[in-house]
């Protein structure tokens, strides 16, 4: 399982290169028919070769141009996906982090610049003691992946806390020395997310849940609890078309793993550049490439992406697109936020490597001619 979690991970990163009244709803529908029957149809044919299973949202500003849902939620049931149908989003879940380690910062409670262990100072000096929270945040730690460590399989089917994934890794060695190099660490996150803990004197959950999901209106986001009952949940599905239920760990936490919609994210991109979460200034510092976090990609033709914090940046046709993307066995999602043109697209699937050839339909149609 953790071999699988970590190449779609990677699969997933290179990928990101890549309701209303009467009135509203013609309107919309106009705009989709003018606009994105390109799009439309690709997604219909991609449904009936069961190729892909979600949610797609466009908007400009506020406004929804199009919106559609195919596929299965949960195929047993025979239940559709609905626009707000609840996907998991890997690790989508990062920008939370970023943006909450980002709104302490502009209360005083943490720097960038501060080393790990002055708000964790129970971890060990020998292994953390060089590390800066902005280190964390590029995948410059060292810090590895908690999904290589042997403990993970014990803890998948019950951590419910932060503290229970932190514990885990206090003993494992770096990768190297940080800020020599770049690479991606979920248990990076998990750092932040224990920092953001002891900053905020709240559990992440709580925190992420008052201070962006309720100030955004994202009433549909959250890491619910696998092992708890909640409706209009998404199932993920393997390429074999099995449920990915026995792979998942059963709570979300500050990595990744929680659950949202194409609406909510929506919600969320408006939110954050309105600055209603942090301030404008704040917001083109965490959204700022800083680091290449895969190699090669320019040279296989693709968009150059680079790693902000928690959040990824890349031009398309000299237009600029931040956000992030999610993946693991039957996972798969992207946000993109194209802040010079206005728009927001989210693509969500409970099929793995599903949205690439979405996305990639809309940047080109987004920012052709533009």
């Amino acid at each position: 399982m953790k071999q699988q979690i970590l190449k779609y991970l990677l699969i997933t990163f290179l990928s990101i290169n890549t309701a209303c009244n009467a009135k509203t709803q013609k309107n919309t529908k106009q705009t989709t028919e003018n606009q994105f029957s390109e799009v439309n149809n690709l997604v219909e044919n991609l449904s009936k070769k069961d190729d892909f299973s979600g949610t797609i949202l466009i908007a400009k500003g506020d406004k929804i141009l199009y919106e559609k849902a195919v596929g299965l939620s949960n195929k047993a049931q025979n239940t559709k996906n609905n626009i707000d149908t609840k996907f998991n989003v890997g690790s989508m879940n990062k920008m939370f982090t970023s943006v909450a380690i980002a709104q302490l910062v502009e209360k005083n409670k943490l720097n960038f610049s501060d080393k790990i262990i002055k708000h964790l100072p129970n971890l060990s000096e020998k292994i953390f003691g060089e590390i800066t929270i902005e280190q964390l945040l590029t995948h410059s730690a060292g810090t590895g992946d908690f999904f290589e460590n042997p403990k993970f399989d014990n803890i998948a089917d019950t951590a419910k806390t932060i503290q229970t994934y932190l514990n885990i890794g206090l003993d494992v060695p770096l990768l190297f020395q940080p800020g020599a190099k770049v690479k991606y660490s979920n248990y990076g996150f998990i750092l932040l997310g224990a920092i953001i803990e002891k900053a905020s004197k709240m559990s992440y959950y709580d925190y992420v849940r008052q201070y962006i999901f309720e100030v955004a209106g994202m009433k549909n986001t959250d890491s619910y609890e696998r092992d708890k009952k909640h409706e209009n949940l998404a199932i993920g599905y393997l390429p074999s078309k099995e449920p990915n239920t026995k792979m998942m760990e059963v709570k979300g936490n500050s990595a990744g793993g929680g659950y949202s919609t194409a609406v909510d994210f929506h919600k969320f991109s408006m939110a954050l550049l309105a600055g209603k979460l942090v301030s404008t200034k704040m917001i083109e510092l965490i959204t700022k490439g800083k680091v290449i976090l895969l190699p090669g990609i320019k040279s296989a033709g693709l968009p150059e992406v680079k790693y902000a914090y928690g959040f990824g940046e890349l031009f398309k046709n000299n237009h600029r697109i931040i956000g992030h993307t999610g993946g693991a066995p039957g996972v798969d999602g992207q946000l993109e936020i194209y802040p010079d043109l206005g728009y927001t697209v989210v693509v969500l699937s409970n099929y793995e490597r599903a949205t690439m050839p979405v996305m990639r339909g809309i940047q080109d149609i987004i920012t052709k001619n533009k």
